[in-house]
């Protein structure tokens, strides 16, 4: 799995990310975050993206997926 961070989002540490990215054996968005350290409460603000669609919670993954995790941003 390739997973970038976009934007001003407090990413964990590189070796952390390499080794869920290195590790991740498929499953959802939501396992993804945790297992990248961020607390359910922290995934709620947090948007993952794969191929320019922006994913749910339960949306699968895959271990060969490309994502990026950002910031939702909201305006008006």
């Amino acid at each position: 799995m390739n997973i970038r961070f976009l934007g001003p989002i407090e990413a964990p540490p590189e070796e952390d990310v390499s080794l869920v990215a290195k590790e991740f054996d498929g499953g959802t968005v939501e396992q993804l975050l945790l297992q990248l350290g961020f607390s359910e409460q922290q995934g709620r603000f947090l948007s993952v993206v794969r191929d320019g669609v922006r994913l749910g919670p339960g949306d699968p993954l895959e271990s060969w997926d490309e994502v990026t995790v950002m910031l939702m941003v909201g305006g008006g």
